[in-house]
C-alpha cells in the first residue's frame, strides 16, 4: 500500500529474494505493511497464516529470520540496505505452503498426543514427521558467525527504577528527578512516549514534545532514560529486589534500585472473533505509531474494531489520513486467507476491508509486579490489573505502579497518577 507522499522510502531490504522499498531505521514489520505483504509467517502447528499483530514486541506473529539467525521479531528489526530477511516454518514459501493443509484435514482440532496411535507401525511414522516439523524456525546458519561473549554484567545502583516511559512513568520519572533523586527509566521502545506516539489527540493527552521534554529533563538531573531496554525481570537478592535489564549495546545490566516504579502499560488485546488471528489485523496503537512516524497506510479501507473515545480518535486519524473507515464494534468472523479481505459485523453482515485496526482496552502488563509478590486483582472488566492505593502504592514496600498496568485509564489521568507515585517512591 502506498505511504503517505511526505515520507517517502529510502531504502530497499531483501524478503525472500524480493526487493521490497523501506526507510532506513523503520521497523520491518511496518515496511512490509507499507508494501501490502502482512504475510509473514506460518504458526506452528496448523501452519495457519500470521503476520504482525502488536507491532510493540509484545507477541510471537511476526517471526522471522535475519542475518542467519531464527525467530527475530520483525517489529524489532530496523531496516537498513543490508538486511536480507528469510520467512520461517512453511514449505516451500510462506505464501504457499503445503503444510497449509493441516489447517484444513483437522479444522476441529488435532489431538497430536494420540495421533496414529492405532498402529505401532503408523505412529513411529507420525512420531517421526512430528519431529522434523516441531518448532519454530532452524538453528542458526554459518552465516550468522559466533555471538561474542558479552562483558560480566555488574550491579548498577540506583536510587530508583521506573519501568516504562508512557505518560505514567515518564511523570513519575519526572517527579522523583526534581527531588533529587538519581533515576533510570527503562523502555523497550525506541521512542519515549507509549501510547501518545499514536497521536490519538485524546482530551488532555500531553504531547511527544512534553514526553521529550521530561526525557530531557530526567537526563538534565543525572538521571538515565535506557530507551530500547527491557527489563526482563525482577528477583530478591539479599532481601533487595534486583532487575535484570537488556539493551541495544549494552548486553545485560543488573539493577539495584532502591525504589520501583512500575508503569509498563498493558499488551494489545486480540480481536476475539473466527479467524481473527489472519494478517492484516493489528493493534490500533502500533498502527497508528507506523502511520505517525513512517506515514504507512495499513490499507485502503480498514476496520477499526472497538468502541469508545480511543476508537474514535483512532478511525479519525485514519480517516485524515485518506483510508476509508469503517466502524466495527464488535466482530464476528475476519474473511482472507494471506491477507483481511472483509469482517463480519453483527446487525451489518459483511463488511468489505483489507485491513482491521483492533482498538480494544489493552491487558494490564502485570508480570514483572507479579515477580515481587504485588496483589494482582480482576477489575471493573474482569481483566487482572495491579492493586493500588490512591498514591499507586502495592501491596509491597518500595513497590509502586501507575498508568494502565493498574486498569483502564486514560492518557491525562495516566500522567497525573504516574507523578503521585512518583511522589510517593521519594519518600
Amino acid at each position: 500500500m502506498p505511504r503517505l507522499p511526505a515520507f517517502p522510502s529510502d531504502c530497499t531490504v531483501t524478503v525472500d529474494g524480493v526487493p521490497l522499498p523501506a526507510r532506513a531505521g523503520e521497523p520491518l514489520a511496518a515496511a512490509l505493511i507499507a508494501a501490502g505483504r502482512p504475510l509473514l509467517s506460518r504458526s506452528a502447528k496448523y501452519h495457519r497464516p500470521r503476520g504482525a499483530f502488536c507491532l510493540v514486541g509484545a507477541c510471537g506473529t511476526c517471526l522471522v529470520r535475519a542475518g542467519g539467525l531464527p525467530n527475530q521479531r520483525a517489529c524489532r528489526l530496523p531496516c537498513a540496505p543490508d538486511l536480507v530477511i528469510e520467512t520461517q516454518n512453511a514449505v516451500p514459501s510462506v505464501r504457499h505452503d503445503l503444510l497449509g493443509l493441516l489447517d484444513a484435514v483437522y479444522a476441529h482440532g488435532m489431538d497430536h498426543h494420540h495421533l496414529m496411535t492405532w498402529n505401532a507401525l503408523a505412529n513411529r511414522a507420525a512420531v517421526a514427521v512430528a519431529r522434523q516439523l516441531a518448532g519454530l524456525g532452524q538453528l542458526p546458519g554459518a552465516d550468522a558467525g559466533p555471538v561474542p561473549p558479552g562483558p560480566p554484567a555488574q550491579a548498577e545502583p540506583w536510587e530508583a527504577l521506573v519501568v516504562g516511559a508512557g505518560p505514567a512513568g515518564l511523570a513519575a520519572a519526572e517527579a522523583l528527578a526534581e527531588q533529587g533523586r538519581r533515576v533510570l527509566l527503562a523502555d523497550s521502545e525506541p521512542v519515549a512516549g507509549g501510547r501518545l506516539r499514536a497521536r490519538l489527540g485524546l482530551t488532555g493527552e500531553p504531547g511527544l514534545d512534553w514526553a521529550a521534554g521530561v526525557a530531557a529533563r530526567v537526563r538534565a538531573a543525572g538521571g538515565e532514560v535506557a530507551l530500547g531496554t527491557a527489563v526482563l525481570g525482577f528477583w530478591i537478592d539479599a532481601g533487595a529486589p534486583l532487575a535484570a535489564l537488556r539493551g541495544e549495546g549494552r548486553g545485560l545490566r543488573l539493577v539495584r534500585p532502591g525504589r520501583i516504579v512500575l508503569c509498563p502499560g498493558g499488551h494489545p488485546t486480540p480481536l476475539a472473533a473466527v479467524d481473527g488471528d489472519r494478517p492484516g489485523v493489528h493493534a490500533a496503537r502500533g498502527l497508528l505509531a507506523a502511520l505517525a512516524e513512517h506515514g504507512v497506510l495499513p490499507g485502503r479501507r480498514i476496520a477499526v474494531a472497538g468502541e469508545g473515545a480511543e476508537a474514535q480518535a483512532a478511525a479519525a486519524r485514519f480517516a485524515a489520513a485518506g483510508v476509508a473507515v469503517e466502524a466495527a464494534p464488535a466482530v464476528a468472523r475476519v474473511h482472507g486467507r494471506a491477507r483481511v479481505r472483509a469482517v463480519e459485523v453483527p446487525g451489518r453482515g459483511r463488511v468489505l476491508c483489507d485491513a482491521v485496526a483492533v482498538a480494544l482496552p489493552p491487558a494490564p502488563a502485570v508480570t514483572l509486579a507479579r515477580l515481587l509478590g504485588a496483589a494482582v486483582e480482576p477489575g471493573e472488566d474482569g481483566t487482572p490489573a495491579v492493586r493500588v492505593d490512591a498514591e499507586g502504592r502495592t501491596s509491597v514496600p518500595g513497590l509502586l505502579a501507575a498508568g494502565e498496568v493498574t486498569g483502564a485509564v486514560d492518557p491525562a489521568a495516566a500522567a497525573e497518577r504516574g507523578r503521585r507515585a512518583g511522589e510517593a517512591a521519594r519518600g
